[in-house]
């Protein structure tokens, strides 16, 4: 369960930096710029970063995390889903129908995304 975010923090930079910000929130965030700085100031855990391992950088580290967010909330999403068959299916079995699963075919998006980024992290870790 996340806290709610109250907290308005205001920072100065360049036309240069605010475009490449933008652009890498929108590769792998989907334009949340706060999710950006969140993740490149802290850990997954929400913990202050302190010395990083030799040969980690912060762009490694905010690919992975975005990685594992995203599979959180796919699983969250499926879970829910899932609850929500297993309900119409106590309450009338016979009822289920295809349309039953469409909500199954909007993790497809998510889980290209996350391919990419685990791939492209292969790349990186294997070089």
């Amino acid at each position: 369960m996340s806290k709610k975010k109250e907290i308005t923090i205001n920072t100065r930079v360049d036309e240069t930096i605010h475009r490449q910000m933008r652009e890498k929130a929108a590769t792998y965030f989907n334009g949340n710029i706060s999710a950006l700085i969140r993740c490149a100031t802290l850990r997954y855990t929400e913990e202050a970063t302190t010395a990083e391992p030799s040969g980690t950088t912060p762009r490694l580290i905010v690919l992975i995390s975005t990685a594992i967010k995203k599979i959180d909330k796919i699983g969250v999403n499926h879970n829910q889903a899932v609850k929500c068959i297993n309900e119409k299916m106590k309450m009338s079995p016979l009822a289920f129908t295809a349309n039953d699963l469409l909500p199954f075919s909007q993790f497809g998006g998510d889980m290209k995304i996350i391919q990419e980024i685990l791939r492209y992290l292969y790349e990186i870790l294997k070089s």
